[in-house]
């Protein structure tokens, strides 16, 4: 199919592109792990009642009258939502990464995967180490 292209470099190149997906998947959940941390030091349980109303005006938008004290809670749980649609949003993500990450590991024969990746992750950190 190509001239200059090799079975061996299609292989290779799966393996280096095996390095780069785990590497995105192990971002998700740095990511997923890191606002998990976050959630736990926000409010849990229900929205008080008197602040429910508040849930989706802009902090900058909220009336002078109420202290700052429940100004700071309404925020809280504001981020409290905005943390847990990231957590879902991240595991999504990590989900379609795992996907394309087995599809390319099916690619590359068994008994090669663990050599071809280990090579990969060689070229992988030269590249990014820096120039002396």
């Amino acid at each position: 199919m190509y001239l200059t292209i090799t079975n061996q470099d299609t292989i290779d190149t799966l393996a280096l592109n095996v390095v780069h997906r785990e590497r995105e998947v192990h971002q998700y959940q740095i990511n997923i792990d890191n606002y998990t941390a976050m959630l736990a030091a926000l409010p849990q349980g229900e929205v008080p009642a008197e602040i429910a109303p508040y849930m989706e005006t802009p902090t900058e938008e909220l009336p002078a009258f109420i202290p700052l004290e429940t100004i700071q809670l309404i925020a809280d749980y504001q981020y409290r939502k905005r943390i847990t649609f990231l957590i879902r949003t991240e595991a999504i993500e990590q989900g379609k990464a795992k996907r394309v990450l087995d599809a390319l590991k099916a690619q590359i024969p068994a008994d090669q995967l663990n050599a071809l990746v280990a090579d990969a992750l060689v070229k992988v950190n030269a590249q990014s180490a820096p120039s002396v």
